[in-house]
């Protein structure tokens, strides 16, 4: 089970790295194509502000999945310097179960906000305004694997060798 938490958590992070770099090179591409368009060619483009809008939004949450996956977010390591090896895992593990308890949050409101915005309309693309919150439950998902493969690494570490397993 170990493995399978392990593997999808590495499958999910992979799939968000592969999907952060277009939506990331699109956003910079529309910011700066409208950009030329409005000031050069005074000739803007009306759905580049809301086709830049869900680029960033789905970049970020994309960004700050691939942060979570790695450790990269704000750690206040001074408060953690001063503790054991033990104390760090102790403190560790609390934060993981926190933030499980908050990214079910997270998903469980991103749903039920998708769900609320789904029958309106952005007025120049006349997509649904589904699409710009999406990425809240989606990555809410992602991050909650990640936060399970942790603890699920965490506790088979702290965890006693069953009997007939080799303590390596």
């Amino acid at each position: 089970m170990l493995l399978f938490l392990s593997r999808l958590s590495e499958l999910t992070d992979r799939l968000v790295r592969i999907l952060l770099v277009p939506f990331a090179l699109f956003t910079i591409l529309i910011v700066f194509f409208e950009v030329l368009m409005r000031y050069v060619f005074r000739a803007p483009i009306i759905t580049s502000v809301e086709l830049a809008r869900l680029g960033f939004v789905w970049s970020c949450f994309f960004g700050a999945t691939v942060c979570f996956k790695r450790q990269k977010h704000i750690q206040f390591l001074f408060f953690t310097e001063n503790f054991g090896r033990r104390g760090k895992r102790i403190v560790q593990a609390t934060v993981d179960l926190l933030s499980l308890g908050f990214f079910l949050f997270l998903m469980v409101k991103g749903i039920q906000m998708a769900e609320a915005v789904e029958p309106t309309y952005f007025p120049a693309l006349g997509w649904s305004q589904l699409w710009l919150y999406l990425p809240l439950p989606l990555n809410a998902l992602f991050m909650l694997i990640h936060t399970i493969a942790r603890l699920g690494d965490q506790l088979s570490a702290t965890a006693p060798p069953r009997e007939g397993h080799k303590v390596p």
